[in-house]
């Protein structure tokens, strides 16, 4: 049976695979638990089913994000459906062992594989590495065989499936007929799952362009449940927040790949190190790259003017996903919606 939990919202961030890390000022993720909140709240009045239950006030008062939004409260806290969290056990010399999932023995898990959802394959996106390395093809995502980087993914294709694993320590894209096999189940519960995040990702499309923001790719995870002594798979973690997804606003980002960008520009010797690492591991079949990493080489933060122009952009965004000023962001212009996240967009541009 599975059991219930309160997560709560830190004020971190995680990138490249490196685990999580402390900005120089606390990151407010209560916007992406907001925001969490009502796109699963969105989700289930369309008879799409997650793990999530209701958001939950400091003094541990159960809300709905619609109660919290009216009442102008961003709580950092969610209750959700818990179940347990089995990994794959890396095997020196023959790699990970995912024979774990689906044997039976333990019926209420996270899944091992994360499923992206993608609505453009720009000409930089690792997609195309991936091509050339032969990893995937272009019939894997449902593409002609004349489409190349430039293209535009046609409307109808939209979105193109893609996956992720999960508990590795390198996010790794194995190939598309390798998944069903990781995750260890039938080929019609993989087709449920796949046609639930294509049903929840195209709601989340239509629902950011009527708000005015284009969403470019975003990722879900899923949960198997057994409940009366029926075997479900449900949507989990987090769907289309500033973490997970790529969301534009103007031909500009907001998302987590603003911090992404930056601790990039700021640590080019650092990232390079994390690549090496990367490579070489899997040269080596090391279980995780980061014991290989050069100790000598410091990480620098981006800084705090640069984290509260982070906090202000989440902050005027979520106030446009949700449509109300829950966050005042700028509580000495009197102005809308729009004009607030411009001016905290601009704001973000002059710091990154």
């Amino acid at each position: 049976m599975y059991g219930e939990a309160d997560l709560t919202a830190r004020p971190v961030f995680s990138v490249f695979d490196i685990g999580t890390i402390q900005p120089s000022v606390p990151l407010d993720n209560s916007t992406i638990n907001l925001m969490k909140g009502y796109n699963f709240e969105m989700l289930r009045e369309k008879g799409i089913e997650s793990h999530y239950k209701c958001l939950v006030t400091d003094e541990g008062e159960e809300i709905s994000a619609k109660d919290a939004i009216a009442g102008k409260i961003a709580p950092t806290k969610c209750r959700i459906k818990f179940v347990n969290r089995l990994k794959p056990e890396f095997i020196e010399g023959e790699g990970w062992d995912y024979s774990m999932f689906g044997n039976g023995k333990v019926n209420n898990y996270v899944h091992p594989v994360e499923f992206i959802s993608r609505n453009e394959l720009g000409p930089n996106s690792s997609v195309w590495d991936r091509l050339e390395r032969g990893e995937v093809t272009l019939e894997d995502f449902g593409l002609p065989p004349d489409f190349k980087r430039g293209d535009k993914v046609p409307d109808h294709l939209k979105p193109l499936l893609d996956y992720s694993t999960k508990f590795e320590p390198d996010d790794r894209y194995p190939p598309h007929k390798e998944i069903i096999g990781l995750l260890g189940i039938s080929p019609e519960r993989y087709a449920r799952i796949n046609d639930s995040t294509r049903n929840a990702s195209n709601l989340m499309t239509d629902y950011a362009f009527s708000v005015g923001i284009s969403r470019e790719d975003g990722k879900v995870e899923y949960i198997t449940l057994m409940s009366d002594g029926l075997v479900k798979d449900i949507l989990a973690d987090a769907v289309c927040t500033w973490h997970e997804d790529r969301l534009v606003w103007k031909g500009l980002g907001i998302s987590k790949q603003r911090i992404r960008d930056q601790v990039k520009k700021l640590n080019p010797e650092w990232y390079e190190d994390i690549q090496k690492a990367k490579k070489e591991a899997k040269k080596r079949g090391v279980e995780d790259f980061r014991t290989l990493m050069d100790p000598s080489i410091e990480y620098v933060s981006p800084s705090p003017e640069f984290f509260h122009a982070v906090n202000n952009l989440f902050r005027a965004g979520t106030n446009q996903w949700v449509q109300a000023k829950v966050y005042p962001v700028y509580p000495q212009h009197e102005e809308s919606l729009e004009d607030n996240l411009d001016r905290a967009m601009e704001e973000f541009q002059k710091v990154a």
